[in-house]
């Protein structure tokens, strides 16, 4: 049985990105799996595993903690925890599903963990990169055991709206790579699996 529960089912998925440019949901994952992902983040954050995250991509890459203060570490393409490979096996499903909806060409997806510390953020920008404008949908499956004053809750700019994503575990968020958005800062560890979906093959490294 799969731990992925998709309760609004892709129809209204689409719909919800047709109209307002991003779709969300809850309960994606239960509460005991999302803590479970937490400890196996947890044990590799630990061992040194994760790398602090830059802005740009490539040869452009750069660490600037002043803009952003996560840490991050890019998933393999055949992920050996059960519920990461079940949910990238999830998010690969969207995307006939996009292509035919929106008539796109996508391809692939990248995902990576990402976790903020205390007092971390990422100020807004955009995912899809002037030069590299492979990114067409930004997902992220929040793994936070959230509490009201936690921050780190994620703000997504739309034309006519300002949209609040409370990072609680089990939601799910998926928007156009091209919209504003920011983390605010953290006054507790954030956890997320946060992936683009994207119009070229994807290396064995996503780097």
């Amino acid at each position: 049985m799969s731990t992925i529960v998709f309760e609004d089912g892709v129809s209204e998925m689409l719909s919800s990105i047709e109209n307002q440019g991003y779709y969300l949901g809850a309960n994606l994952v239960s509460s005991e799996v999302a803590n479970s992902l937490r400890m196996h983040m947890d044990t590799q954050y630990e061992q040194d595993q994760f790398k602090k995250a830059g802005v740009g991509k490539g040869a452009s890459l750069v660490i600037s903690e002043d803009i952003r203060k996560d840490s991050i570490l890019w998933i393999d393409r055949q992920p050996k925890n059960i519920v990461v490979s079940e949910y990238l096996a999830f998010v690969n499903g969207l995307i006939p599903m996009l292509n035919q909806h929106f008539f796109l060409p996508l391809k692939d997806i990248e995902l990576m963990y990402a976790i903020y510390e205390k007092g971390s953020f990422y100020k807004k920008h955009k995912d899809r990169f002037e030069h590299h404008q492979h990114r067409f949908f930004t997902v992220v499956l929040y793994l936070t055991d959230w509490q009201p004053g936690d921050g780190g809750e994620l703000i997504v700019y739309k034309e006519n709206e300002t949209i609040t994503v409370i990072p609680s575990a089990g939601t799910f968020v998926i928007f156009t790579s091209e919209t504003e958005h920011e983390v605010l800062p953290t006054t507790a560890r954030r956890y997320s699996v946060t992936g683009w979906i994207t119009d070229v093959p994807i290396g064995l490294t996503f780097l």
